[in-house]
This record gives C-alpha cells, sequence and structure tokens, in this order.
C-alpha cells in the first residue's frame, strides 16, 4: 500500500491531485484484502477476518456432495433500524438485494444462473439480522460465493425492481394482518417490551414505510451493507483454503466501512401483569402467556431452557400430558425460553384452546408453571429433559443448511461460532434446585404477560372491568376477642397489605414521657417473643421483595407489611408477631436509644425542625400538641425497656386494635389469617381508651424569636382550630386552606404573592389537627431580613378572608381543585387501608372518606369567612434568624 503525506504548504489542489493518482493506480491494480487472522477450531470448523473486517467461517463437511453459502448482516433488523425505526427498511432490502440487479450481472441472469446449476436461494430477516444464502452442488461453491458476495456490495436498486419489490412487502404487510401466528408474535413482544425496539415488527408499519423514501433505504444499504457489519459462513463438502481465497478475492476494492453503533435502551423492569387481546376470524382462543427472563449472556439461561423444555416440549413433556390428554383443556400446548443476545428474553407458553376452556387453560397453564417454584423436578424428569436436549442440538446440526445457521447466529449472537458446544455442556450440568431458583426468581405473577387472540366477539372484560367485578367492598368484622378486622379484595394487582393500629400515639405520652410512643414503634421489628431476630426479620422482607415498618403519629401507633400474594401468608405471620410480641431486646433497646437521642440532637441542625420545636414548646402547656413526638433528651433518657414492655401490655389489646387486609386475596382468607395470629390475644376488660385533652386556645398572641447562626429566617405562625370531629368547620378550613395557599400543590394567595415576589424560598399552610380541635400552621422560609415583611403579608392575606373579600371563581377554582385533587389520593391498597383504619378507630366510621367531596362541595364563602373570623383571631407567632450585628 501506498502512503500518502500531506504537505500542508502545497495547499488542497496537490492533496487532491495525490488522492486521484492513487486512486487510478488501484484501480489497475486492485488490491485484494489479507486476512488478519485465521484459526482453525474443532470440527473442521475455520474462523478467520478480513482486513476490511469481513468475518468468514468455513466448515468442511464432506458427507455429501453440497454446499451452502450464507452471509449474516449485523446492525440490521427490526430492533437495530435507529432512526428508521417502524419502517421496516431491512426487510425491504432483504427482498430488494436478494437476487436484485448489480454492477456485475441483472437480475434475469443471476436468476439463469442458479437455476443453471439447481441451486436454491431466498434471505430472511429477523429483529437482529438479516440472512441471505445460496444452496448448491459442492462444485458450484465458488460461483455461489461470487454471487452472495456481488449482493453484499454491489446492488444498483433498479427502479422497476426497487417498486415490484415495496409492492410485495406492502402486500406482506397486509396479509400478516390477517394471520394469527403473525398477530400474535407482534402483540406478545409488544406486549413484553415497553420501550425496547424489539417490540416493533421485523416487517415494520405500512404508514411508516410508505413515510420513507427509496433514497433512505438505499442509504441504508450503503452505511449498514459494509464487510465490517457481515459475516460470511460457507458450509459443505469444499476446501477451506480455495473458500477464503474466492471470498477475500471477491472483496477486492470494498474497505472497512464506518464502525456501526447502534444505542439500544435497556428494557425496564417489568412491575405488574399486563395483558393485550385482539379479536380475529376463527373459533378457538389462542393464548401465550410470557415472564420477561435473561439476555443470552445469563447463566440462568440454560436453567431456563431445561425449564420450558420439561413443561412444554415433546409429547411426554408436563403440559402436554396434563393439559392435552389427561385434561383435555388445550388443542396444543408448548413452551420455550427465548433469550436473544441484545434484549432480556422472556419464557414463553403458548396454546390454544375452545372457548369453554380458554379461561381454565391460563389458569392450568400458571399452576404448572409456578410448581416449578414451589416443587423440585425429580432427577429422572431432569436426566430425561438433559439427554433430550442434548439429543436435538445433534439432530439440528444433521444437514449443512442447520450447521451453517448454526455457526453464524452463534457468532453473531455469542462471538464463538462453536458456542453449542459449550451449551450443550453447560444444560448437563444444571440440577433440580436451579431450575427451582430460577423459577422462583424469574416466573413470578407480577410479570406475567397475557395476551390472547380471541374468535369475534370474544374478548374477555376489560382489565378494570373485570376488577372492578372481583373487587370488593370494605368488610368489616369483630374478633371473638374484639379486635376489628376490615377486609377489602383488590386484584389488581398480586399484591397484599396487613396493616395494625392502636389508640394512642405521641399525644397520649405526656411531657414527662415524650417520645414514648415513636420510641416503641422503632422497636417492634427488632426481635420477637419467639427468638427471631431483627437482622431475620429485614433479611425475609428483603429476601421477598416486602416491605415492613411500624410507626407513631400523634394519636395512634401502626404498622404494616406489603408483599407479593405468594408470601403473604408468612409475611403476615412475621408481621403480626412484630406487633402483638415485640421482644425489646436490651441491645437492640440500647441501639434504639442512642439514635433516638442523636435525632433529637440533630434537630438544631435543621431550621424546619428548629422552629417547629419552637412552635411546639410555645403552645398552652394544656394542649397535647405542645409535647414534641420524638421527645427531648431527657425524656428519652428516662425511658426504660420495661416503660414500653408496659405501655405495650397496657395499649396493645384487642379493643383498642384495628387489623386491616387488602389486597389480591379473598376476604374469608384474610379473615382466616387474621384470626390464626390475632385472634389469641387476650381481651383486657380493665382497658380504659386515652382520655385526650382538647384544650387549645391560645390566651393571648406571642411573639417568640429564635437566634440561630443559620443564615436563613423561619417564621411559624399558628392559631387555634377546629378538630376533625368538627365536620363542617374542618371542611371549610380545608377550603380556606385551598385559597390560601393551595391543595396539594403550590398555589393560593400567600404563594403566589410572597413565592411569585421572591420573597420567600417556600410558604405552606397546614393544620395540626386530629380527634382533639389543633392549629391551623402557617409555616416559611425566607431571608431574615424579610421576616418582618413576610410576617406581614401572611396577616394581610388572613384578613382579606376574614373581610369576605374572595372572589367567587377563586371559591369554586379552589373546590373544583380539592375534589380533583383527592382523587388521586390514596390510590394503593397501603394508602386506602391506612385511611379506612384511621377513620374507624378516630371513631369516623372507616367509610368516612366517602362523604368528602359532598361536605366540600357544600361548603360557602360564608362558611369559609365564618371560619376565618372565628379561629383566625389570637396567634402563636414563633421566628428563627441570626444574629444581628450591631
Amino acid at each position: 500500500m501506498r502512503t500518502i503525506h500531506a504537505v500542508f504548504f502545497l495547499g488542497a489542489l496537490v492533496w487532491q491531485f495525490n488522492l486521484r493518482d492513487v486512486a487510478a493506480e488501484d484501480a489497475q491494480h486492485p488490491i485484494v484484502p489479507q486476512y488478519t487472522s485465521a484459526r482453525r477450531l474443532v470440527e473442521n470448523v475455520t474462523l478467520a477476518t478480513l482486513d476490511n473486517g469481513l468475518t468468514v467461517i468455513v466448515q468442511e463437511n464432506h458427507l455429501a456432495p453440497v454446499a451452502t453459502v450464507r452471509c449474516y448482516v449485523q446492525n440490521t433488523g427490526s430492533a437495530f433500524e435507529a432512526r428508521y425505526l417502524g419502517a421496516g427498511l431491512s426487510h425491504v432490502l432483504e427482498h430488494v438485494v436478494a437476487g436484485g440487479t448489480t454492477t456485475h450481472r441483472g437480475e434475469k441472469e443471476i436468476e439463469k444462473m442458479i437455476a443453471g446449476f439447481g441451486g436454491a436461494t431466498n434471505a430472511f430477516t429477523t429483529n437482529a439480522c438479516t440472512t441471505f444464502f445460496i444452496d448448491c452442488p459442492a462444485r458450484n461453491a465458488m460461483t455461489a460465493i461470487e454471487l452472495v458476495a456481488d449482493s453484499m456490495q454491489h446492488v444498483t436498486f433498479e427502479t422497476k425492481e426497487f417498486e415490484r419489490e415495496l409492492k410485495v412487502v406492502r402486500r406482506e404487510l397486509a396479509d400478516d394482518e390477517v394471520e394469527r401466528g403473525h398477530v400474535m408474535g407482534d402483540l406478545l413482544e409488544k406486549t413484553v417490551y415497553s420501550i425496547h425496539p424489539a417490540r416493533h415488527p421485523v416487517i415494520g408499519y405500512l404508514p411508516v414505510l410508505n413515510g420513507t423514501t427509496n433514497q433512505a433505504i438505499v442509504d441504508f444499504y450503503h452505511e449498514r451493507y459494509v464487510p465490517n457489519n457481515q459475516v460470511f459462513t460457507v458450509v459443505g463438502n469444499v476446501k477451506t483454503k480455495d473458500v477464503l481465497d474466492q471470498i477475500a478475492k471477491q472483496w477486492i476494492g470494498t474497505p472497512r466501512g464506518r464502525e456501526t453503533f447502534v444505542a439500544l435502551p435497556e428494557e425496564p423492569e417489568q412491575l405488574s401483569p399486563r395483558e393485550a387481546v385482539r379479536e380475529m376470524d376463527g373459533t378457538v382462543y389462542d393464548v401465550a402467556l410470557a415472564w420477561p427472563t435473561v439476555k443470552l449472556s445469563s447463566p440462568d439461561l440454560y436453567a431456563l431452557d431445561l425449564a420450558a423444555y420439561i413443561l412444554g416440549q415433546g409429547e411426554s413433556s408436563l403440559l402436554v400430558q396434563r393439559l392435552k390428554y389427561r385434561d383435555e383443556l388445550v388443542l396444543g400446548v408448548g413452551a420455550s425460553s427465548n433469550t436473544p443476545h441484545f434484549v432480556r428474553g422472556y419464557f414463553v407458553v403458548s396454546a390454544s384452546a375452545k372457548p369453554e376452556k380458554w379461561r381454565q387453560a391460563c389458569a392450568a397453564i400458571e399452576r404448572e408453571v409456578y410448581r416449578l417454584r414451589d416443587e423440585e423436578l425429580n432427577e429422572v424428569e431432569l436426566a430425561k429433559a438433559k439427554k433430550q436436549k442434548a439429543a436435538e442440538l445433534v439432530f439440528q446440526r444433521q444437514t449443512v443448511q442447520q450447521q451453517a445457521e448454526s455457526l453464524g447466529q452463534n457468532f453473531i449472537s455469542a462471538a464463538d461460532p462453536l458456542f453449542d458446544r459449550v451449551y450443550t455442556e453447560k444444560i448437563q450440568s444444571v440440577t433440580a434446585a436451579q431450575i427451582r431458583d430460577v423459577a422462583q426468581r424469574y416466573l413470578v405473577p407480577a410479570r406475567l404477560n397475557r395476551v390472547i387472540i380471541a374468535p369475534p366477539g370474544g374478548t374477555p372484560k376489560a382489565a378494570a372491568e373485570a376488577q372492578a367485578d372481583a373487587a370488593g367492598k370494605i368488610r368489616m368484622v369483630r374478633l371473638a376477642n374484639g379486635v376489628r378486622v376490615m377486609v377489602k379484595r383488590e386484584p389488581s394487582l398480586p399484591l397484599v397489605n396487613i396493616q395494625a393500629v392502636v389508640l394512642g400515639g405521641s399525644l397520649a405520652d405526656g411531657e414527662k414521657l415524650a417520645g414514648r410512643a415513636e420510641f416503641l414503634a422503632e422497636m417492634l421489628d427488632k426481635g420477637t417473643r419467639d427468638g427471631t431476630p431483627a437482622a431475620d426479620i429485614a433479611r425475609y422482607f428483603d429476601s421477598i421483595g416486602g416491605s415492613l415498618a411500624f410507626s407513631a403519629g400523634r394519636f395512634t401507633i401502626s404498622g404494616g407489611a406489603t408483599c407479593l400474594r405468594e408470601d403473604f401468608p408468612k409475611a403476615a405471620a412475621l408481621f403480626a408477631e412484630c406487633f402483638t410480641h415485640p421482644a425489646f431486646p436490651s441491645e437492640q433497646f440500647v441501639k434504639a436509644q442512642s439514635l433516638a437521642l442523636a435525632g433529637i440532637e440533630n434537630r438544631s441542625a435543621n431550621s424546619h425542625s428548629e422552629v417547629m420545636e419552637q412552635f411546639y414548646n410555645a403552645l398552652p402547656k394544656a394542649s397535647p400538641y405542645h409535647v414534641h413526638p420524638q421527645g427531648n433528651t431527657e425524656t428519652v433518657k428516662a425511658i426504660t425497656a420495661s416503660e414500653l414492655k408496659r405501655y405495650h401490655a397496657a395499649n396493645f389489646v384487642p379493643s383498642n386494635m384495628i387489623v386491616t387486609v387488602f389486597g389480591d386475596i379473598r376476604p374469608d382468607a384474610a379473615i382466616a389469617l387474621v384470626e390464626k395470629h390475632f385472634g389469641g390475644l387476650r381481651p383486657d376488660p380493665s382497658f380504659q381508651p386515652v382520655k385526650l385533652s382538647d384544650a387549645n386556645a391560645i390566651a393571648e398572641s406571642k411573639v417568640i424569636n429564635k437566634t440561630t447562626s443559620k443564615d436563613t429566617g423561619m417564621v411559624m405562625m399558628g392559631f387555634a382550630c377546629e378538630g376533625i370531629m368538627q365536620e363542617k368547620d374542618h371542611a371549610a378550613m380545608i377550603v380556606l386552606r385551598a385559597i390560601l395557599n393551595g391543595y396539594s400543590t403550590p398555589g393560593g394567595w400567600l404563594h403566589n404573592e410572597l413565592r411569585g415576589e421572591g420573597l420567600v424560598y417556600f410558604v405552606q399552610s397546614t393544620e395540626l389537627t386530629g380527634p382533639v380541635p389543633g392549629y391551623f400552621v402557617v409555616l416559611s422560609q425566607t431571608q431574615p431580613d424579610k421576616i418582618e415583611e413576610v410576617v406581614g403579608r401572611i396577616r394581610k392575606n388572613l384578613d382579606r378572608a376574614k373581610e369576605g373579600r374572595i372572589p367567587e371563581d377563586e371559591f369554586r377554582t379552589a373546590v373544583e381543585q380539592i375534589v380533583a385533587l383527592h382523587a388521586q389520593e390514596n390510590v394503593t391498597i397501603n394508602e386506602q387501608a391506612r385511611n379506612a383504619a384511621i377513620d374507624e378507630i378516630y371513631g369516623l366510621g372507616y367509610d368516612y372518606d366517602k362523604k368528602f367531596d359532598a361536605q366540600i362541595q357544600a361548603v360557602t364563602v360564608e362558611d369559609v369567612v365564618g371560619v376565618a373570623k372565628k379561629y383566625l383571631t389570637k396567634s402563636v407567632l414563633v421566628t428563627s434568624s441570626p444574629k444581628k450585628d450591631k
């Protein structure tokens, strides 16, 4: 090769002349690409690479005088079309390139040549590559190499051929829409994949194709059909050296192309079941049940493949024997594990069933699949599957075509043409325990995809409608010992939540025992009386992907656990043991007390916590809201494990307890579980609920300033207000808050004025209230020198409400906002259960929330003005700011 040196001072003309000179010389003496590597592998396979990037695989097979010549074009296929995604360009090129006119010969000549030596040619496209091949007598292998190589480099895209093949493709697109197998495959991948390009059909979409120019298709050919994207494979009664020489010769003048990198997004983890339905002509239901799994590179590949083989491959497989022959639920059934190299795959079971049996068939398939998780396969069944799998791999490589396909696909997927050998060895080492392990990790209800092709008019009820039918209302029963139990079936997701609540909380602690309730809640999962330590409790819930939490509010102590449906019995038992029989181990007590004290000490580091503490301290001592929920250093240091045990024994009694179970579980089963774990609690006839003071009056307004070292200003202003039992006033105060500050989202007078003018970092209003009257509070953060102005602006807006200067349109907007945003609250089973339990234990009734919209819509402007006048009078104002320089 000549080396061209650029001489900068000679200018562009000299540079261009040199290039033309070299090009002319190369044209007269074309340079044959050289092999940069050539490795002889086992089974008469040679793997070689040309310096232009072309990969060559040759396997000598002298069993019969035949050969196959194939070229695999990587970085094509529907998943790799990048900016042309959805157009199906790879598939269009498959049609146009295969046998199409090149710079060397016309379409008819190519056809005549192949027919003349008795060859067969075709091509196919997948979502990961395009393949072209000619099968021929071995004596014509060199000609076949020449023809395939020519197509890979020199297609001219004659207009007549181009338009003809585009018509064929458009016809194929229309035909596929009425073919059940194609529709099922496309619908399955659209369901399993939410964002990955693998969700799009190989053939593309007609509107996208129609919007793509012919030039774009030609450009795609020149961009992707380059040697470094191609794997050329020849198998048959050939000589390796002759094949290598011929291939190198055919790529004379074709340099390495630009490297192709198609960025593929990671498919996000599926979090809930999915379903897709299509009605098509026919009298049966075709169904596919699929679970996302792994890429080809995962070590779990082998166990998943064997699981699929055992379940549904062959007449003796479990699904065929049980569902087709024993129970007569299906007309046909099969299973497979699809594991591409470029995206995580899926485990799928497909079946056909009569209309009256398809639902039973789906349920039976799920049972059999989930048995793989729950029961370990016997060794006889496993050994049979391994033997069958090994034999299958041999039988699938009998012909030269099968061998070539194995070599080419193995190289593209695993960068090893003989990956099947590795695969066979790994399959033989799979154990029954490994199959059960992968089944437990991947074949889970929460990630089930169900695709249904139904007869006309046979679409199952929409998911929402079916769930509404299956979901029940809240059902409440009282156990014999007095525990109130609320259950609600909600099957939209295979999740179940259990919660337990007792009345108590920080307002029952008083000043001397402040922090006791939070301390107790912190200890509930730190070990149980039956000997389960904290680490094991945490480890178990982590292992099932569940959650466990306990907390203390101002009026209650509660806990909850959420998990997948299949894990609920054990999770519920452990949760119940934590809630009802905590051990309060001394070493955990010391750790919890130390953390609580550190949290108290750290309150002063946070401006919000600091001003809130000052505010609580400034409230009337007769008010239960005067007590800080976390307590203070003195009170928390004074709490003992004995005091926590005493408090637990006194308040965690049946008549003071509510247990809820919401989720994908039958109500009777839920009640039975609660009875099992909470029914043994002994009633306490002497129990008296905590009596809370409703004294919250502010005798005289007060102003307190806390000097801090923080260069920020805090404002917290509070007014004595109603409790939630004063329903009419409470509804009016909610509307007033929305007018002042928005509802669940920033807005209203205070936000728009103070934040809008840049006076504050934030301003928000809330109610510190509950079953006993509490306080309406405005909290804001500002610059220290703006505190006085901010306080004045807040009071000005409160006075505006008291004076009745509330425009009707703003009032209506506030009411509509509250109703609309409230509908978006309490949407999870956890939130719904929590809401129902709190309302019930407060004495409002578990279905109290249903009254919310009507209560808000009944509020008038006069009601809002009335509560403003009634409550926004005397105040406690606490501010914090740095010390002023003298």
